[in-house]
C-alpha cells in the first residue's frame, strides 16, 4: 500500500463560532492531501493537464468520531484503493495527537476529457493505479439517489471565488452552500458525525444554484443543490448529513 501522510494545523479561519472545524475546510484537507499525493504518484494536474484531463472528486463518505478545533493538529493519512474503468478509490484516516481517530473516510473519483467533460477510461491513461486496497470504511460506498420531498432552501449565483484552477466551482464549495442552507433551515449549526455527498455535474461562474432541503430520520438532512430552471435544471450535488 502506497500511502503518504500530510500534516495541517486547524486555523482559526478553518473554524465555525463554537470554535470546531468547518466541514468544508475539513474537506479541503483532504482534497490538499489527495492532490500532494497524485503529483507523488506521477497522477498530478500537470501530469494530467500533458494528457488534456484532470481529476474530480465524483463521491465521497465522512465518519466523524471527533471534531478537531482550532490550533489541533490533524494528520492526514490517504492511499489509493482500487479502481474500475472510470473510477479510481481513495482513502483517508485523520490522526489525532494521541494517537486516535479524527475521521474516516472514503472517496471515488473521476477523470474528465478538458475539452468534452467526458469521463475518460483509465485503464487507458497509464495511470499505474492499485486494482484493489484496504478501506477506511466498514460499508462499501454507494452513490446517493434524490431525496423524494426537498423544500427549496435558498438560490445564489455562483461566484467567481468559488472556482478552483480547473475552472469549475470547487467540490468543497458545494458543501459550504450545503451548511449555509441548513442553518438558515434550522436556525443552528448541527453537530456532524457523518457526511456523504455526491457530485454529479459541473458548475460554472455565473451559474444560478437552487439549493433544498429535506428532513430525514434521526437527525439526517438531504440537501439537493441543481441549476435552476432557467439555467438548464441540471442536479449537481446531493448530501446527507447526519448529525
Amino acid at each position: 500500500m502506497v500511502e503518504r501522510q500530510e500534516r495541517f494545523t486547524v486555523k482559526a479561519f478553518d473554524c465555525r463560532p463554537d470554535g470546531r472545524i468547518k466541514l468544508n475546510a475539513l474537506m479541503q484537507y483532504l482534497q490538499e492531501a489527495a492532490a500532494c499525493h497524485a503529483e507523488e504518484l506521477g497522477a498530478g494536474f500537470a501530469d494530467m493537464s500533458e494528457r488534456h484531463c484532470f481529476w474530480i472528486l465524483a463521491n465521497i463518505r465522512l465518519e466523524i468520531d471527533r471534531e478537531p478545533r482550532w490550533t489541533d493538529s490533524v494528520v492526514v493519512r490517504t492511499w489509493p484503493s482500487g479502481c474500475t474503468r472510470l473510477t479510481a478509490a481513495r482513502e483517508f484516516i485523520g490522526v489525532a495527537p494521541d494517537g486516535g481517530e479524527w475521521f474516516r473516510a472514503g472517496s471515488e473519483w473521476m477523470v474528465l476529457d478538458r475539452s468534452s467533460g467526458r469521463p475518460q477510461n483509465l485503464t487507458r491513461l497509464d495511470l499505474r493505479l492499485p486494482e484493489a486496497g484496504p478501506k477506511a470504511l466498514a460499508v462499501p460506498l454507494h452513490r446517493l439517489k434524490p431525496a423524494q420531498e426537498s423544500l427549496p432552501a435558498c438560490t445564489l449565483q455562483v461566484p467567481f471565488s468559488a472556482l478552483d484552477f480547473n475552472g469549475h466551482v470547487n467540490n468543497t464549495e458545494y458543501v459550504r452552500w450545503a451548511l449555509d442552507a441548513l442553518h438558515r433551515r434550522l436556525g443552528r449549526a448541527i453537530e456532524i458525525r457523518a457526511a456523504q455527498i455526491t457530485y454529479l455535474a459541473e458548475a460554472f461562474e455565473g451559474d444560478e444554484v437552487e439549493v433544498l432541503v429535506s428532513d430525514g430520520d434521526s437527525g439526517r438532512f438531504d440537501v439537493l443543490e441543481r441549476k435552476s430552471t432557467n439555467a438548464g435544471g441540471a442536479d449537481l450535488c446531493l448530501l446527507e448529513i447526519a448529525g
